[in-house]
């Protein structure tokens, strides 16, 4: 073997050599380069999932209109004495003439005795002729033999003249002393009327009587 021969086949051994090496080297680059690839996009993946909001049913509204309030109440019109008020759904009310419709609720069943000088319902409504208005005002805002006056407020209700009166009862005829008593005495030109609670009970809870009350009293209309 020559010099020169020598020369020419170290030549092509160091090709194919610095071939192979830089093959390998692309091999090599071109994985690490396509687990980096993926692991970022793997990365970015999750981290998108963490940034993107979740979707929710979220409700469209949460405001209490007077449908929903409609839900709870019943309505009830007095033609005879031309108004109508809503009271409690599940509270009953019942009458023997067109006069008496729509003036006694209660918390249960009953009917109408007759003797109705003494309160057998918790809530009623009496209309006062207009000629007698002021004296019937003036009768429930000064204590008498039969209750106690504890506070008078004048009010409007509906665009109508009114008087909250809160008062209990002395002990004198029938009734026990110390009972409630809450009157709406609200004014309208043909048919005043009063709107009252009346304690039958020691054990009745007369805060929330005396909130279907004032429920009662604001939804009255004349008409």
């Amino acid at each position: 073997m020559t010099l020169k021969t020598f020369k020419n086949q170290l030549a092509v051994s160091l090709i194919i050599v610095s071939f192979i090496l830089y093959s390998f080297g692309l091999f090599i680059g071109g994985r690490i380069s396509q687990r980096f690839s993926l692991n970022y996009f793997k990365k970015a993946k999750i981290q998108n999932k963490i940034v993107q909001p979740i979707q929710t049913n979220l409700p469209y509204s949460d405001n209490q209109s007077s449908n929903v309030i409609s839900s709870y109440v019943k309505l009830c019109s007095n033609t005879f004495y031309s108004f109508e008020v809503s009271y409690p759904k599940d509270w009953f009310t019942t009458y023997n003439s067109e006069g008496q419709k729509c003036t006694y609720f209660a918390p249960y069943s009953f009917v109408i005795p007759q003797n109705l000088d003494l309160p057998f319902v918790p809530i009623q409504i009496e209309v006062i002729p207009s000629a007698k208005w002021l004296e019937t005002v003036k009768f429930h805002q000064n204590p008498n033999d039969f209750q106690n006056v504890l506070s008078s407020q004048n009010m409007q209700i509906n665009d109508k003249s009114a008087v909250l009166v809160k008062a209990e009862t002395t002990g004198n005829g029938s009734m026990q002393k110390g009972l409630v008593i809450s009157s709406y005495l609200i004014f309208n030109s043909s048919n005043p009327v009063i709107l009252s609670y009346h304690q039958t009970d020691q054990k009745e809870n007369t805060k929330l009587y005396e909130d279907i009350l004032a429920q009662m009293a604001n939804t009255l209309n004349f008409f």
